[in-house]
C-alpha cells in the first residue's frame, strides 16, 4: 500500500509535521484495520457480486482472462504494481487446464424437420 502516491504524500505530510517519527508508515499504522474492513464490508461486496456468475461460466471465463493476458505477453495490476510475465500466466493456464478444465457440452439434438406450429384450439 506505501507504494501508491497518494499514501506516500500522506506519509511525507505527516512526517513533515513533526507529530511522528520518520520512519512511521501510514502501511503499518492500518495494517490492523484492513482485515476486518475487508471481511465485514469488502468480502460480503464480492460475495453478492460473484453469487450471481453461474457455476459453470467461471473456467470459461477464467480461462479467457488468462488467455487474453498470454496474447499480450503479460498481466498488469494495480497500475503496475503487481506483474505477472508471460512464463508466469503459462504456467497459470496449465494448472487451470488441470484444477478447472472446459468442459464441452457434449449433449445436443438433432433436428430433422422444422418444428410444427402448435395452434389454439377454439
Amino acid at each position: 500500500m506505501a507504494y501508491f502516491p497518494v499514501v506516500q504524500a500522506i506519509e511525507n505530510k505527516i512526517r513533515s509535521t513533526g507529530w511522528v517519527n520518520p520512519n512511521w508508515s501510514l502501511t503499518k499504522e492500518l495494517s490492523p484495520m484492513i482485515e476486518p474492513i475487508t471481511n465485514s464490508i469488502v468480502q460480503p461486496m464480492l460475495n453478492r457480486y460473484l453469487s450471481n456468475v453461474p457455476d459453470e461460466a467461471i473456467p470459461a471465463m477464467a480461462h479467457g482472462i488468462i488467455d487474453k493476458a498470454i496474447g499480450e505477453g503479460k498481466l498488469e495490476l494495480m497500475e503496475g504494481k503487481l506483474i505477472f510475465d508471460k512464463e508466469d500466466l503459462q504456467e497459470l493456464k496449465n494448472l487451470l487446464n488441470y484444477n478447472l478444465p472446459i468442459k464441452e457440452n457434449e449433449e445436443y439434438n438433432v433436428i430433422t424437420s422444422a418444428p410444427e406450429a402448435k395452434t389454439e384450439k377454439k
